[in-house]
């Protein structure tokens, strides 16, 4: 691992009612080739990127200390490994730490493993670990080899943690002729819908929150002292594939019925892998911020939730210049808003991972972090607040896919 001091060479961009910003010094390591699909996750003490590192047919979850002295790491934090796993640049595993009931520290980790022949029979199956390692579970209890994905989490205030992910147990359609396969056409036209379903570690069983969902599009969890909320893209009888969230009090069991973020109106026969991200913090702010594209006018937007009216505040344009999504979001506690997403311009054929600072009064700035790649394989740039800095993690491709690595910086 290297570790690098570099000034990005941050390319300033004016858009419309949002302010340019000053070149700002980052510090950055790289992590070795063949590793890929970086998140962000932290406790009381420290900050770590986990990540993947694929060699040959083995995949492996890591999760690395971002701050202890690099000549002391050792590859004693590999979590898990398999030659069995689904590895995909946009539903990939994740660590996070949190505390349970009695205060302790704990890490959840979740990766996806092949269930059947189909190319999206998968299921998740995760590790909650305290100082030693334990016996890994499949997840939900259902045995459709099926699609069941795209997992977000979040600790609960006073111990645990909430789950969600979209789950593929009604998109199998069987034939009544017995000479004919089963078909999974991945929720696009023959079987029944994905649908999107939460627990809290601590239940038995799963709660449906909607029952037809767009079929690979990430979700997103958050949990504040009052309240609980799910961010996914939802999708209508008519392909309308807008962002929807549902939410109960984190002392209830009772979930809402689904809600639109704003009503987009996005007509799509299709999924385009591109979900939502929320972000709390500890003063119970919510927002959010989706990718959305009515009428081929691809756009970034980001929204507050306004808690008294049970609905988020109107959208505030971030990008309409054809971004292409991939979007994550962090909350300061004073309200500010940190949004990262990919985004283009014309004249150019490279992409920009892109900042927006949004100020608790809604103030836009905006600078492009660095150059990055279009293609998929670049996966989901995630971002981290961790204190008073700024930290992201991506995917940087090389010539050959072995080659890629990942990159975290910080400032």
């Amino acid at each position: 691992m290297k570790k690098l001091p570099l000034l990005l060479p941050f390319l300033l961009l004016l858009a419309c009612g949002q302010e340019e910003t000053a070149v700002t010094e980052a510090e950055c390591f790289q992590l070795a080739a063949g590793t890929h699909s970086p998140r962000l996750t932290q406790d009381d003490d420290d900050i770590s990127v986990s990540y993947v590192k694929t060699s040959g047919e083995k995949s492996s979850l890591f999760v690395q200390p971002i701050h202890l002295p690099f000549e002391k790491v050792v590859l004693k934090n590999e979590l898990r490994s398999g030659t069995d796993w689904f590895i995909n640049w946009a539903d990939f595993p994740s660590v996070i730490r949190y505390k349970d009931s009695l205060g302790n520290n704990v890490q959840f980790s979740h990766w996806l493993q092949y269930s059947g022949e189909g190319t999206y029979d998968y299921d998740i199956y995760a590790a909650i670990e305290y100082s030693e390692p334990k016996e890994h579970f499949k997840l939900h209890k259902d045995t459709v080899a099926a699609e069941h994905g795209f997992l977000s989490s979040a600790p609960i205030p006073g111990g645990g943690l909430q789950v969600s992910w979209l789950d593929g147990r009604f998109t199998k359609q069987v034939s009544l002729k017995a000479d004919e396969p089963t078909v999974d056409d991945h929720g696009h036209g023959g079987g029944g819908a994905m649908t999107l379903r939460t627990k809290a570690l601590s239940d038995d069983t799963s709660v449906e929150l909607d029952h037809r969902v767009c079929d690979c599009c990430n979700t997103a969890t958050v949990a504040t002292d009052s309240l609980i909320m799910v961010a996914y893209r939802d999708r209508s009888e008519h392909e309308i594939r807008d962002i929807a969230y549902v939410t109960k009090p984190t002392s209830d069991d009772e979930w809402s019925t689904p809600k639109l973020v704003h009503a987009d109106n996005w007509e799509i026969n299709g999924c385009p892998v591109n979900g939502p991200a929320l972000a709390a913090n500890d003063a119970g702010d919510i927002a959010v911020v989706w990718y959305t594209a009515p009428a081929d006018l691809a756009q970034i937007n980001f929204a507050r939730y306004d808690p008294n009216a049970d609905s988020f505040n109107f959208p505030i344009l971030l990008d309409d210049e054809i971004p292409l999504g991939r979007v994550d979001i962090q909350l300061a506690d004073d309200g500010a808003a940190y949004v990262t997403g990919i985004t283009t311009k014309e004249g150019t054929d490279d992409a920009f991972l892109t900042l927006w600072t949004i100020s608790p009064t809604d103030e836009v700035e905006r600078e492009e972090l660095t150059i990055t790649s279009a293609a998929r394989s670049s996966g989901f740039p995630k971002i981290a607040l961790f204190e008073d800095k700024l930290y992201w993690a991506r995917t940087v491709l090389g010539v050959e896919k072995e080659e890629q690595f990942v990159e975290v910086c910080w400032r």
